[in-house]
């Protein structure tokens, strides 16, 4: 079970620190009761997904990738940047993170640009690392001198692909307008890399004999169930930008169902993205069925 500190002073001064999300009317005498309340971005690019939750109130953004845009039936760059182009009009002024496919510094703040001019409220999703990984002798600063480049021309970013806090320190540092911790694939990572019988999380950190690894924390790999360990990043991070005053935006992905989604608020979370399929629950619970199946039969007694 996920169990947080409480909210230490520095988190609840970075809160203050905010914007305000739901904005007071003057025609309206009651004050909002949620002004700097968390955000729910959803994460999908099929406009049917989306419409209903924004007419709604329950979105506040959303987030693409190359994936949702294929889903959403692009089938070549033209369509997939006139679909991001209707997604930034649809939804303005919220946010529209567009993510970006070039995997080199030059193309990328090109491309950063091309996508930006899709629309005032667009995003550019920047991944933080793994360059060597996908380009031979690829830098694995280029994130970094992107998300630094983009900054310096007033083009907001969200950094995908955190994984552990460290990444995130240097993401904010670089000028990240929000950092997205992936924080489903952490206990993923876990449970199939682990070696049996040692310390769980070891695949993430060991400091024992033989072959050392601090990918993260000991907190956040060994500090509870491996379940949880996703929760513990969020949590991680939003105490270490609290300790300094961070205001990089946590944009909690990766979330695979609702209890989920309560973890992150607990955690410290100000933005969580979640796909459609999860979002369409977020008013169910078997108690409210029965309640209302209650109140209906009660109700019978006042129709004549």
């Amino acid at each position: 079970m996920f169990t947080p500190a409480p909210n230490s002073a520095a988190m609840l001064a970075r809160r203050d620190r905010m914007p305000v999300i739901n904005a007071n009317k003057k025609t309206n005498p009651i004050k909002h009761p949620a002004a700097k309340g968390p955000r729910i971005f959803c994460d999908s690019a099929v406009k049917a997904d989306i419409l209903p939750l924004l007419k709604a109130g329950l979105i506040h953004g959303i987030t693409t990738n190359p994936t949702l845009l294929k889903k959403a039936g692009a089938k070549s760059w033209k369509e997939a940047k006139a679909i991001m182009k209707e997604l930034c009009a649809l939804l303005y002024p919220l946010p529209v993170s567009l993510e970006l496919t070039e995997l080199t510094e030059e193309k990328m703040v090109k491309q950063a640009t091309e996508l930006g001019a899709l629309g005032k409220n667009a995003i550019i999703k920047v991944p933080m690392g793994g360059y060597p990984a996908v380009v031979d002798g690829g830098d694995p600063f280029t994130g970094l001198k992107v998300i630094r480049r983009l900054w310096e021309k007033g083009i907001k970013t969200n950094v995908t692909l955190i994984f552990n806090t460290t990444q995130a320190v240097w993401a904010a540092n670089a000028g990240a307008t929000y950092i997205s911790p992936f924080l489903g694939r952490v206990p993923d990572y876990i449970n199939k890399n682990d070696k049996k019988g040692l310390t769980p999380g070891n695949s993430l950190y060991w400091m024992g004999e033989g072959e050392m690894k601090s990918a993260n924390s000991e907190y956040v790999a060994s500090g509870g169930e491996v379940r949880d360990a996703g929760a513990r990043l969020i949590f991680e991070i939003a105490n270490v930008y609290a300790n300094y005053g961070i205001t990089t935006e946590i944009l909690a992905a990766s979330i695979r169902n609702p209890v989920q989604v309560t973890e992150c608020l607990l955690a410290g979370a100000d933005i969580l993205t979640v796909p459609a399929n999860v979002l369409a629950t977020v008013a169910d619970h078997p108690l409210s069925d029965s309640g209302m199946v209650g109140f209906l039969e009660d109700s019978k007694a006042f129709s004549a």
